[in-house]
């Protein structure tokens, strides 16, 4: 397959780059600069009197020696819509951001010497709509296609990595610590057993332990900082089965220093360290996006997927039938549908929203009232179903019309539910 498979992680301290590697099968990390280093700082730099940006470790340098100004903490800055004026010259966040991962997007095409990215995926720790907007316009300025482009959180792209991995990893529950600047961060993966088809529930909390990094400056900060660390991990652990143990982010660069949370964590499971844990969970989504039959024949449930099923009752060829409208376990942020269908009889629309695990639906109505009174089966309507979260749904109803008799109104109804 031609082109580039790629997985960012995109934090405000650090960012990494996963490639799906065709010959292996495999996300592989990418490493940045003379040193190739896959930690590459989130922030740019603008040389004094050159329209020249710079990234990661040389846009430091750089500002360090004086010789350019420096921004950095771009997702927040996006976040807030925040700018910056250098050289009496105003940018936006949104202006450095797209200049940053233009840059980031151009550090696997200058390795492989391919240019087009045929699927990407980013990862953030909490998406929210508006971010997740930004980075699809900012990959469609730089040429990639909406269609190409997926957006996770954190906890998605460990579920996705996790699930990547030979089962005997996840045979019983796995968790991930993830240390970094701004807190310590708790992931945790389960099977429901007994399901068809499975389902697979990830969790994440941040917890209050968190410490800054500058403790592990000095050997009796390690220590303290492996203490707490310890009573952490007893406490989140205790009495859960896990088979596996991931030890990720900046903290963790060096794994040996924790002896006695090492001791603990090591007992009986296996534990693996790394730096690329969520990007090349999200490279694996990119691949799998381009796949006619998904990997993961699972119901993925965590923050940004859907906990139930939404469906309608409708009629089709003289039979009842249930027409699925979004299936539990989907993204919300790329699941969205639009079906058109006649009225019969009726005046309002129904969806039936069933939890993961219930055994029971919830009905929820769209009263169309507000359209004209027409015979039945003279009106047809386009309803089309959007998500603003795992729980938001919304809902628009068209009135379509019946062809030349019953021409269109021009009226849509619009509902929003939590589901």
């Amino acid at each position: 397959m031609p082109g580039l498979i790629l997985g960012v992680d995109v934090c405000d301290d650090y960012t990494q780059i996963s490639l799906f590697d065709m010959e292996s099968f495999d996300a592989q990390a990418v490493g940045f600069g003379e040193d190739e280093k896959v930690l590459i700082p989130t922030m740019v730099c603008k040389k004094k009197g050159e329209d020249t940006w710079l990234i990661g470790e040389e846009a430091y340098r750089v500002a360090l020696f004086g010789e350019g100004s420096m921004v950095d903490k771009l997702v927040k800055l996006v976040s807030r819509e925040g700018t910056a004026t250098i050289e009496g010259v105003m940018y936006t966040a949104k202006e450095m951001f797209q200049t940053y991962l233009e840059q980031i997007l151009d550090i696997p095409r200058k390795r492989t010497g391919e240019r087009e990215i045929v699927s990407v995926a980013y990862t953030i720790r909490e998406v929210r709509p508006g971010i997740m907007d930004l980075l699809v316009e900012i990959s469609e300025n730089l040429g990639i296609p909406r269609e190409r482009v997926h957006i996770l959180n954190h906890t998605e792209a460990f579920l996705f990595y996790v699930l990547s991995q030979k089962q005997d990893i996840w045979s019983n529950q796995v968790c991930a610590f993830d240390l970094v600047d701004h807190g310590l961060h708790y992931y945790e993966l389960g099977v429901m057993r007994g399901r068809r088809p499975q389902v697979v529930e990830a969790i994440h909390e941040e917890l209050e332990e968190g410490f800054s990094l500058e403790l592990l400056e000095t050997p009796s900060g390690e220590r303290l900082a492996d203490r707490i660390l310890s009573a952490c991990a007893r406490r989140v652990m205790d009495k859960k089965v896990i088979s596996s143990v991931f030890l990720t982010g900046k903290g963790f660069e060096n794994p040996q220093w924790p002896e006695d949370f090492l001791r603990f964590v090591c007992n009986k499971r296996r534990v693996f360290g790394g730096q690329n844990l969520f990007s090349k969970g999200a490279c694996f989504v990119a691949f799998d996006s381009l796949q006619k039959n998904s990997s993961y024949p699972y119901i993925c449930i965590c923050e940004g997927r859907l906990r139930s099923q939404v469906a309608m009752n409708v009629q089709y060829e003289g039979r009842q039938r249930q027409l699925i409208i979004a299936a539990a376990g989907s993204n919300w942020y790329e699941t969205k549908a639009a079906v058109t269908f006649v009225l019969d009889g009726t005046d309002q629309v129904d969806f039936m929203v069933t939890p993961v695990g219930s055994p029971s639906s919830n009905r929820y109505t769209v009263d169309l009232a507000e359209f004209p009174r027409r015979p039945a089966k003279t009106t047809k309507v386009e309803v089309i179903v959007s998500f603003t979260g795992e729980r938001g749904m919304t809902v628009r109803v068209f009135d379509k019309g019946f062809g030349e008799l019953f021409p269109s109104s021009g009226k849509m109804v619009r509902r929003d539910f939590y589901i």
